[in-house]
C-alpha cells in the first residue's frame, strides 16, 4: 500500500508541470507571459576582415585575420536575452541581449602585412586577436497579437565594443627590425530598427524569428549592421523550455577615429542552444 502511494506521488510530481501547462495555457506561454529569459551558448563560424590605415593617411591592407593570421574561425560563447512585456494587453515590450567573443590566433606570415602604419614581415611569426561585445536594448510594440501569434516592430540601441591587435616583427623606420604590437579599438552606441514574429502551432511549441538592422553614419562608424535569428522552442515544463535557433550577426563599417582609421567586416553565424524561462 505504501509503495503504491509513493509511486502515485512520484508520478503526480512528474505530471504536475504538464497538467499546469494544460490548465493555464492553450499555446506557448512565451506569447502570453510577462517575462521571457534565455541563457545559451552560441557555436559560431567567424569571419574577420579588418583594415587599419597609417596615422598619416596611407591605406593599410585589408587583413583576413583567419587566413592570414590564424585567428580561429570557430568559437563558442555566451548569448543571453531577456524580454519584459507590459501594459494591459502586454503589447509593449522591452528586450535586452548580450554576447561577447574574444578570438585569438597565430601564424607565420606568408606575405608582408601593412597594418596601422607598420609592416609586419613575411616569414616571421605573428600573433593576433579580435574582441567584440554587443549589448542590445530594444523597445517594441506588438502590431498583431493573440494566443498563437505575436508580430511587432520597434527601435533600440546596440552598444558595440570592438578591438583588434597584431603583434610580431616589423620593419622599422631605419630599415631594421623589431618586435611590435599594434592595437586598434572603437566603441559606439548605434540606434537600430527591428521586427519579430512568434507563432505557436501547439501548446509546447514556438516558432520565432527576428531581424534588427541599421545603416547610418554615426560617431566613429559609417556602414551597416544586421542581426537576425530564427528557431524553435519546446516548453518542457510550466516555466522552463529549451530553445534551438540560428543567429547571424554582421558588421560592415568604416571607422574614423584619431587612433584608428580603417574598416571592419566581421560576421558571426551559427546555432544557439539555450535554456529558457517564462513567467
Amino acid at each position: 500500500m505504501k509503495r503504491n502511494i509513493l509511486l502515485g506521488t512520484v508520478c503526480a510530481l512528474f505530471l504536475m508541470p504538464a497538467a499546469l501547462l494544460a490548465q493555464d495555457y492553450e499555446y506557448h506561454p512565451a506569447i502570453s507571459d510577462n517575462f521571457y529569459a534565455s541563457l545559451g551558448a552560441m557555436r559560431s563560424n567567424d569571419s574577420f576582415r579588418i583594415e587599419a590605415d597609417a596615422p598619416q593617411g596611407e591605406d593599410g591592407d585589408d587583413v583576413d585575420f583567419g587566413d592570414t593570421l590564424g585567428v580561429s574561425r570557430h568559437s563558442t560563447f555566451f548569448n543571453g536575452q531577456l524580454r519584459w512585456k507590459f501594459g494591459k494587453t502586454r503589447k509593449w515590450s522591452v528586450w535586452g541581449q548580450y554576447f561577447s567573443n574574444n578570438a585569438k590566433g597565430n601564424s607565420t606570415l606568408e606575405e608582408d602585412v601593412e597594418w596601422d602604419g607598420e609592416i609586419f614581415r613575411e616569414g616571421t611569426y605573428a600573433e593576433a586577436g579580435v574582441k567584440v561585445s554587443v549589448a542590445r536594448l530594444f523597445f517594441g510594440y506588438s502590431l498583431f497579437k493573440n494566443d498563437q501569434n505575436d508580430f511587432g516592430v520597434g527601435a533600440g540601441l546596440h552598444n558595440l565594443d570592438l578591438s583588434a591587435y597584431i603583434e610580431g616583427e616589423i620593419i622599422t623606420g631605419e630599415g631594421g627590425t623589431g618586435k611590435h604590437r599594434a592595437d586598434v579599438g572603437a566603441s559606439q552606441i548605434l540606434p537600430n530598427v527591428g521586427t519579430w514574429y512568434n507563432f505557436s502551432p501547439a501548446r509546447r511549441w514556438l516558432l520565432h524569428a527576428r531581424l534588427d538592422w541599421i545603416g547610418a553614419s554615426i560617431g566613429d562608424y559609417d556602414g551597416d549592421m544586421w542581426n537576425a535569428t530564427a528557431g524553435v522552442n519546446f516548453q518542457a515544463f510550466r516555466h522552463i523550455g529549451f530553445d534551438l535557433y540560428w543567429q547571424y550577426f554582421n558588421l560592415n563599417v568604416d571607422v574614423d577615429k584619431t587612433d584608428w582609421r580603417g574598416g571592419v567586416d566581421l560576421t558571426y553565424s551559427g546555432p544557439v542552444f539555450a535554456i529558457t524561462g517564462t513567467w
